[in-house]
């Protein structure tokens, strides 16, 4: 009887030192992330004087946005811009991956550089891709001059510019990927690739029946990470196109930045940022279906 008791005062020792060190964790997620939601879900069902929440609306805004053609655009670039960056964010971090694998000469060197991308904030590559594409005095802009005789400006057509936005983003972002493919393909065991190549398997035969198979977690859990930062960018759209031209490069994320601070129209941009939840949330399940289904 003594034994069981010292014993249940054990457990319950150890479940108050848990719950102490898991509170600070615990109380900074709420403050973080759960806070945030509920005060932007309560500004978006209010109308809004600058910083001052007042009357109740309701579902005002997101009327406003899902009854809008700006509101339906922003959607529209939202997902646009998330597919078409990780159509090529996604293969790139793959092959990258795959090749810097291998034992090279200066394969250190070569990773430290290919990771700088990912170092540089969204600003400073913005800037970057602002300068090198300018249509006056950008290095880009001008090799294509000398070839065609003809000046392209990269951001008044809403083609190219959409174009710019997410080659910009590729090159900042898929370094992340790189590194999450280099360390899942490390924890690969040599045996399966030896076994392979006993049983006379090619190089290209072993890729795509041993390592993407292998790595297909990794790589739905790359997209998952990668459409959530995506969809919540704005500094690298916002400092690139601030939007333009007319409107082409405005995802929701951007609209909700400039109908909040740009404009102090708190109200929907709370709204618009609560439609940026609603999609990742949606991205989300989808993927974790496809992998529950690639599981089972």
């Amino acid at each position: 009887m003594e034994g069981k008791t010292v014993k249940k005062r054990r457990i319950g020792e150890e479940k108050l030192l848990a719950i102490i060190f898991l509170a600070p964790a615990v109380i900074l997620i709420l403050g973080m992330t759960v806070l945030p939601i509920i005060i932007a879900i309560n500004t978006s069902l209010h109308n809004t004087e600058y910083a001052e929440v007042k009357e109740f609306v309701g579902l005002k805004y997101y009327i406003e946005i899902l009854g809008s053609k700006k509101g339906w655009n922003s959607i529209f670039n939202s997902i646009t811009y998330v597919l078409m960056s990780l159509v090529l964010v996604i293969p790139l971090g793959v092959v990258s991956a795959v090749l810097l694998n291998r034992k090279m000469k200066g394969r250190t060197a070569i990773r430290t550089l290919i990771i700088i991308p990912w170092v540089l904030s969204q600003t400073v590559t913005a800037l970057l891709f602002k300068w090198l594409l300018n249509s006056n005095y950008g290095p880009v802009s001008y090799i294509v001059y000398t070839l065609t005789g003809q000046k392209v400006d990269f951001f008044n057509s809403p083609l190219a510019a959409k174009l710019t936005v997410v080659l910009a983003n590729v090159w900042n972002s898929f370094p992340i990927v790189l590194i999450l493919i280099l360390a899942a393909l490390q924890s690969i065991s040599r045996d399966v690739y030896e076994a392979a190549e006993v049983d006379g398997a090619t190089k290209l035969q072993t890729f795509f029946k041993i390592t993407l198979p292998l790595l297909k977690p990794t790589i739905l859990t790359s997209v998952v990470l990668q459409s959530m930062e995506y969809f919540n960018m704005v500094t690298l759209i916002y400092t690139l196109t601030s939007g333009g031209p007319f409107d082409a490069t405005q995802t929701v994320s951007v609209l909700a930045f400039k109908e909040g601070f740009d404009y102090w129209h708190l109200g929907y941009g709370s709204a618009s940022s609560i439609v940026i939840l609603l999609l990742n949330m949606a991205f989300s399940i989808i993927y974790m279906r496809i992998l529950n289904k690639k599981e089972d």
